[in-house]
């Protein structure tokens, strides 16, 4: 994510300074390890990422911009709600664009973009040319707006972003339908169904128009889509509430002719009707989701380059005129192409930028998927010519943008996402990297993006710079890939006095320090994680959707692009000079010329580096060293304690006991060159003469070392025995060029010891308690302490308590609360930071309060808890913190002694044997054991593997990437609930991932989809319950190397639904209480130190499992034990719960009854039955598409009817089959003639059905019994369902017959306007009469006949009949209905929802029809059709609802797909 910083307790200390000078504050949301974006209505507009943010609130101004941009343009001169945190200037209507540099106090706003303190404005003023012309610096961001403030142009005159491309595919329309344009040469059919118009004036030799569609709202960033919904929604609801007065009208109108109520049943369907038309606006409002405007994508070639044009109008709006429409769209092609960006609409202000991919199959619509990249890259390379203190630090240098932040998940990145920019970034030859984008990693530099970005900085000579992360202040929380990674520049956050004054508005800046939330190293592997310090906050651009022109963020996100564009300067002026440049010297070149910031500190080196970034003497050093310097190399330095087989970059000794002794090192040390570089004259050439040095007494080493091509090993011994308990100590051995002293250090062996301090068991705080005296704090202050975590400690409670106040010098009091960072880490070995890191709060604190937290702990490790006063709480303050740790160690009883420990599993129906077991003091025990999801593991229903096509998946060196497809099946009947996908060993990971994963997507049965969750923090997706409709799963892996992808073709996926509610499990004092299930535990009980119990856990009734808990699936949840002190509530150690399905229950007695009952029929009938039922069976089962087949069917059915004319299963089998051949009748003759017969078929079926006999058993209270009662009742029950099914056909048919009679045939050829309105009519005339008999007596259609030629097909030609006969069968419709009814509700019945549906369509019941509609759309037994939506479409329109009838038209489109979506 990217690497801003926001922490949630902030916001109070924020508001309130932002009260205190009069600004309003908007604040983001933290995420695991780094920072994910607020969500909507938490300010406008959304400020996601920096803390404090405070901007003037300004009122919005109208936007006026033409659709198309060109970056050689000028560019966009208005902005909205611009910047202003430090005074009044701009808020009664000063220019947007001077808000900085405004009369006389313009001096005073030059801190905002900081650049003197790292010696950029310096070296501008001395080489003003070396401004980073020349350079390309490519931003791995959530995307860069091209028409932001800033970003038009540099300062030679060329455009300032020159390629943007979206890596992450969120973007991505499948084109690959290809259609012609109609007969009249201008209309062509879109992906959304829609007749587009193309412009005659564009070039399309081929004549092939490829289309796709997208949402918008998938294209726009969250906070965006949220406001445009809003505005979306302004203006249907103002048809809503013309519709909704409208229907009320009429019901008051009703009651007004009928004060004393209805009295006959027609009338009372009548006030039905108009009741549910007021009632179903009502639901429909409650239920709306605008899934956003539908944007029809055009893609074509016109001889030279791919073009695209959109149809953009249901994004504008614009009912009256062709604004948005396709034909009025100025063609785009590649950006890299002609630097063309458009904007969807004036009212959302996105531009957007347009990639055509796979010869046309791909069309990419590149949209930034948050603020935060533009304003790193306004940071980096900004150019305002109108006011120059505004630009960036290296405003000559040029931009490429590569969107790595995928939109679908928030902003968040994918490995695929990430590959896919380091390739762009190789073949677009760049300069340098910023990538302010991070996460935790469990390996140090390694994993597969690891690789390729070493690749691009070695081989191809890129520099690479990266975020170091927002994890601090405690140690060994850089994140990757940047603190992670050797060939990576990581940069820690740094804050000025001039910034904290013009950017923060601080009333007393302080001298310069770290942000308090800045990453600290080491890495696990002991390497030093943060190379350099940068400032890490700005006010720069951010996209113009965001309505304001700049913002200000800071982060190690603002850090990096600041070192980026320090690179910059220094690669425009050595490529203006022809001096040689390379990442490796660059670096030594910056590391050695870095300015210490709190030199002697222990932590010095950890926090900040090897320094300051100091940009005019890193080019003194670069050019003194340019002839020396060669041949060009860097070391791999690799270190090993002795002992171990694990090589590592550092040292880095931590845990209790690492240090107590001496210990030997051996150090690896190779040179490294170019692959390229001539063995002869450069390989063989190279060897060091290198001198050995280190500044501590603890660490001893060679003086000198010879280093030949082929690199050296030597031995260190680090001896910490007489370091101080509870110490952080830090020294490096330097290695400098003994014939060049003056160059600095060649390389370094960082080395890192904490020797921590040991908590006895009795003292003066209480058993294994740890207290620390009176602790001072001032603004950006900190105090670490190391504590060894006892051998059988399981948890911690931490306290800290405020002193009296501290005498604060500048009028400060001194009495305030204070803003606290508290930090409690262990290193997890092999894993993240996540999972060492019990307490990461935020905690004001004034005198005499008190914050306390407990947190769970991984006993024998060192606990560093580090605590620091937030760098802009101003003022000292005084704490002290204690630390008291407990232990209830847990488990399975042991069968052979040792003590109880691992997983705790439950085996179904009987209890599980639980020991506990308190270690180190008397511990309250309160046992509660709960379930708290279903887990489930699912086998690929299939797989794929395919080689990418395009340029975007193509490595160096002809490196194909290839995709395994990776499809699962989750069979219904599916519960509701969160369901939450995970790929043991690939998922949770980014930069240390051995393969590249894509986004999991989640589809219905209609191939909608449902929802999107992200590989690395795997969210749950909300799945709506299903009985029968298959839910699929569909995920993609990637590498260039198809054997790694080979043998995960069968890779189970984990599958976990959350419960809505725990299952809680009785916990039992005794074996024989929980086989009784009686007496469970209560309350708490004292567990005495040193002693061991046991309990019994469950066993759990059937009925309380949920009901997908199916052999296979395992239920997972947690036993808790301990009892927490007073305000700290339950101790957070817990076991890991786990309980295997238990297997299914017996089938019932009945069932058992009714197949002996049956076999003993089977048996008594002998072989002419069976042989009777076989010969059914097979008619059920033959396809009839041959005429052969055909005559087959007929003329078997024939002869079995003839033996068996009352056998119902065979008049069952006639019926089916042509009830089917009456759904696929074509519109006609052939209609009616199906109709015809599956009439004739359902009277046949029920004529064999004892209608009396059966009211008899549906009437009977209790079921009869005796011999041969089971058999009797299915037979009872299959007739009644054969009636109802037989009853149903027959209305169906009669319906089908009706609707085709001459009257509507007649009406069916009248104009398609005429026919809408004669519906309308028919509707609103439920008013007056009978609207039955006034059907009979008008002949109005009961259905639209423009409408039915597209949902239900087309008028009948030439059928003629009496009308008398017409008379009849409506008649006999009624009467069918009727009868039906007195078996089955069909108005509650969802099997008959559609035919109640159509049956109250015919009464003019139009609202009524459309609400039985919704239980087939919201139904869980089956997979909703696509008619049903075009009936209720058809029906709102009919209703002059013409707002929902759009609004289910472009539902449809999201609910029934024509394919998957990319992945």
């Amino acid at each position: 994510m990217p690497g801003c910083v926001y922490s949630k307790s902030l916001v109070s200390i924020y508001r309130r300074s932002a009260r205190s000078s009069g600004y309003s504050v908007a604040l983001g949301a933290r995420a695991s390890g780094f920072i994910r974006p607020l969500p909507a209505g938490c300010g406008d507009p959304i400020l996601p990422w920096s803390v404090p943010l405070a901007y003037l609130r300004r009122p919005r101004q109208k936007l006026k911009r033409s659709s198309l941009h060109s970056l050689g343009d000028e560019g966009p001169r208005f902005g909205v709600g611009a910047l202003s945190i430090v005074s009044q200037l701009a808020a009664n209507g000063s220019s947007p664009a001077r808000v900085f540099s405004s009369g006389a106090h313009a001096e005073r706003f030059e801190g905002a973009m900081p650049n003197t303190v790292t010696e950029a404005s310096q070296f501008l003023t001395e080489h003003p040319e070396y401004d980073g012309r020349g350079v390309v610096v490519c931003i791995f961001d959530t995307g860069v707006d091209p028409g932001a403030a800033g970003l038009q142009t540099t300062t030679d005159g060329k455009p300032k972003v020159i390629d943007v491309v979206d890596c992450t595919s969120s973007g991505d329309v499948d084109t690959r339908t290809v259609v012609k344009v109609e007969d009249d040469g201008v209309s062509l059919k879109g992906a959304s169904g829609r007749i587009l118009r193309i412009n005659p004036d564009w070039k399309n030799p081929s004549g092939e128009w490829r289309v796709g569609s997208k949402r918008a709202n998938e294209l726009f960033p969250g906070s965006l889509a949220r406001t445009m919904n809003a505005e979306r929604a302004r203006a249907f609801d103002a048809e809503q509430r013309a519709a909704v007065a409208a229907a009320a009208n009429d019901l008051s109108e009703f009651h007004r002719r009928h004060p004393k109520g209805p009295k006959t049943a027609a009338v009372k369907k009548q006030c039905a009707e108009l009741e549910a038309r007021v009632k179903l606006l009502g639901d429909l409002s409650k239920s709306r989701t605008d899934l956003g405007p539908m944007l029809d994508c055009v893609v074509w070639h016109d001889g030279s380059n791919w073009r695209v044009a959109l149809d953009t109008q249901e994004v504008v709006q614009d009912k009256e005129g062709d604004k948005g429409s396709l034909s009025s769209f100025i063609p785009m092609t590649d950006f890299r192409v002609e630097q063309q960006y458009g904007t969807f609409s004036a009212a959302d202000a996105c531009n957007f930028a347009v990639n055509v991919y796979e010869d046309g199959n791909v069309l990419s619509i590149v949209v930034d998927a948050g603020p935060h990249g533009t304003h790193v890259a306004g940071i980096t390379a900004a150019h305002h010519p109108e006011d120059p203190s505004l630009n960036g630090v290296a405003p000559g240098a040029q931009i490429i943008s590569c969107k790595i932040g995928d939109t679908r998940l928030g902003s968040m990145e994918t490995g695929p996402a990430l590959t896919r920019a380091i390739i762009h970034a190789i073949e677009s030859k760049v300069d340098v990297i910023n990538m302010s984008y991070g996460e935790s990693t469990s390996t140090p530099n390694a994993g597969r993006f690891i690789r390729l970005a070493t690749e691009a900085v070695h081989k191809h000579g890129i520099v690479f710079v990266s975020s170091a992360g927002n994890s601090g202040p405690a140690l060994s929380t850089v994140g990757s890939p940047g603190g992670s990674t050797s060939a990576i520049l990581a940069i820690g956050a740094y804050v000025s006095p001039d910034f904290a004054a013009a950017g923060h508005s601080l009333r007393q800046p302080e001298a310069g320090q770290q942000y308090t939330w800045s990453s600290r190293g080491p890495t696990a592997d002991g390497d030093l994680g943060v190379v350099l310090s940068a400032p890490g906050g700005a006010i720069a651009p951010v996209p113009m959707w965001t309505r304001q022109r700049r913002q200000l963020m800071n982060g190690t996100s603002m850090a990096s692009p600041n070192a980026a564009g320090c690179i910059a300067l220094l690669l425009s002026g050595l490529r203006a000079e022809g001096a040689p440049s390379s990442p490796a010297r660059l670096r030594r070149a910056l590391e050695n010329s870095a300015m210490p910031v709190s030199p002697g500190d222990p932590d010095d080196k950890l926090t900040h580096g090897r320094g300051l970034i100091q940009v005019a003497k890193a080019w003194e050093a670069l050019r003194k060293a340019a002839e020396v310097d060669v041949p060009d190399f860097w070391y791999n330095v690799r270190s090993k304690v002795a002992g171990t087989a694990t090589w590592q970059r550092g040292v880095y000794l931590r845990e209790p006991g690492a240090a107590a002794a001496p210990i030997t090192v051996t150090i690896s040390v190779t040179p490294q060159m170019h692959e390229e570089a001539d063995v002869a004259t450069e390989r063989h050439a190279l060897e060091h003469k290198l001198l050995l040095r280190t500044s501590t007494p603890w660490v001893s080493s060679p003086g000198v070392l010879l280093v030949p091509h082929n690199g050296r090993t030597f031995d260190i011994t680090v001896d910490g025995a007489a370091l101080r308990a509870g110490s952080l100590n830090y020294t490096e051995i330097e290695a400098l060029d003994a014939s060049a002293p003056w160059r600095g250090p060649l390389f370094r062996v960082p080395i890192t010891v904490i020797k921590p301090s040991e908590v006895v068991p009795g003292g003066p705080a209480g058993a294994y308690t740890s207290t620390s005296p009176w602790l001072e704090f001032g603004p950006g202050q900190e105090h670490r302490r190391f504590v060894a975590v006892p051998p059988e400690a399981t948890w911690c409670e931490m306290r800290l308590r405020g002193g009296e106040a501290v005498a604060a010098g500048a009028g400060m009091t001194g009495v305030s609360p204070s803003s606290f960072f508290v930090r409690a880490t262990q290193l997890a070995p092999a894993q993240g930071l996540p999972a060492g890191e019990g307490v990461r709060a935020v905690a004001a604190l004034g005198p005499h309060d008190s914050w306390q937290r407990a947190f769970p702990v991984r006993a024998g490790g060192t606990l560093e808890v580090t605590v620091g006063q937030f760098w802009s709480s101003l003022g000292t303050s005084r704490l002290d913190c204690s630390l008291e740790f407990h232990g209830i160690l847990a488990g399975a009883a042991p069968t052979k002694g040792g003590r109880p420990g691992g997983a705790l599993v439950l085996a179904p129906g009987g209890p599980a044997q639980v020991e506990v077991h308190a270690g180190l003091r008397r511990e309250s025990l309160r046992p509660k054991a709960s379930l708290t999801a279903v887990r489930r593991m699912l086998r690929p229903a299939s797989s794929s593997m395919d080689a990418l096509a395009g340029p975007r998946d193509h490595l160096p060196d002809e490196r194909v990437l290839h995709q395994l497809t990776l499809t699962y099946t989750l069979a219904a009947p599916v519960e509701a609930g969160k369901y939450t996908p995970d790929l043991p060993g690939l998922f949770h990971r980014a930069y240390d991932a051995a393969l590249e994963a894509t986004p999991v997507q989640f589809f219905d049965a209609n191939k909608q989809l449902l929802g999107t969750s992200c590989p690395v923090h795997p969210g749950g997706v909300k799945l709506p319950a299903s009985k029968k409709g298959d839910i699929t799963i569909r995920l993609g892996l990637r590498h260039d190397d198809p054997s790694c992808l080979e043998p995960q073709r069968g890779l189970p996926l984990a599958l976990e639904r959350g419960l809505a509610k725990p299952v809680q499990v009785p916990v039992y004092p005794t074996n024989t209480a929980a086989v009784r299930r009686v007496n469970p535990l209560k309350g708490a009980r004292n567990l005495p130190v040193g002693s061991s119990q046991s309990m019994f856990v469950g066993p759990l009734a059937d009925a309380d499992l949920p009901k997908d808990a199916k052999p296979g699936s395992m239920l997972v949840g947690q036993l808790s034990l301990g009892a927490g002190a007073a305000g700290v509530g339950a101790a957070p150690d817990a076991v890991p719960l786990v309980m295997a399905s238990p297997p299914p229950a017996p089938e019932k007695d009945e069932q058992e009854e009714e197949e002996q009952e049956a076999e003993e029929t089977a048996a008594a009938n002998g072989l002419q039955d069976a042989v009777r039922d076989a010969q059914v069976a097979f008619l059920k089962q033959m396809k009839l598409e041959e005429d052969e087949a055909r005559q087959m069917y007929t003329v078997t059915r024939a002869q079995l009817l003839e033996q068996y004319p009352e056998h119902l299963p065979l008049l069952l089998e006639g019926l089916e089959r042509f009830a089917d051949v009456l759904e696929k009748a074509e519109e006609g003759v052939e209609k009616v003639q199906a109709a015809a017969r599956a009439v004739e078929a359902a009277d046949a079926v029920i004529a064999v059905c004892d209608i009396q006999a059966l009211a008899v058993h549906v009437a009977r209270r209790c079921s009869i019994e005796g011999a041969g009662a089971a058999a009797q009742r299915k037979v009872m029950e299959e007739q009644k369902k054969a009636l109802i099914y037989a009853l149903a056909c027959k209305c169906g048919a009669l319906l089908d017959t009706e609707r085709l009679s001459i009257g509507k045939v007649e009406e069916a050829e009248s104009s398609a306007e005429d026919s809408e309105n004669a519906k309308v009519d028919r509707g609103r005339k439920v008013l007056e009469n009978d609207p039955g008999k006034e059907a009979a007596q008008s002949g109005i259609s009961k259905g639209d006949p423009d409408t039915d030629k597209a949902a239900h097909s087309g008028p009948l030609d030439g059928l003629h009949k009496p009308d008398s006969e017409g008379d009849d069968a409506e008649g006999l419709l009624e009467e069918t209905f009727a009868e039906l009814r007195r078996w089955v509700d069909t108005a509650v019945d969802k099997k008959h929802a559609l035919l109640h549906s159509r049956y109250e369509e015919r009464e003019g019941r139009l609202a009524l029809a459309i609400t039985a509609l919704d239980k087939l759309i919201d139904a869980e037994d089956r997979p909703c059709a696509k008619d049903v939506f075009q009936r209720r479409s058809y029906l709102m329109r009919c209703l002059r609802w013409r707002h929902w009838q759009q609004h289910e038209e472009s539902r449809m489109l999201d609910v029934f797909p024509k394919a998957f979506p990319i992945l």
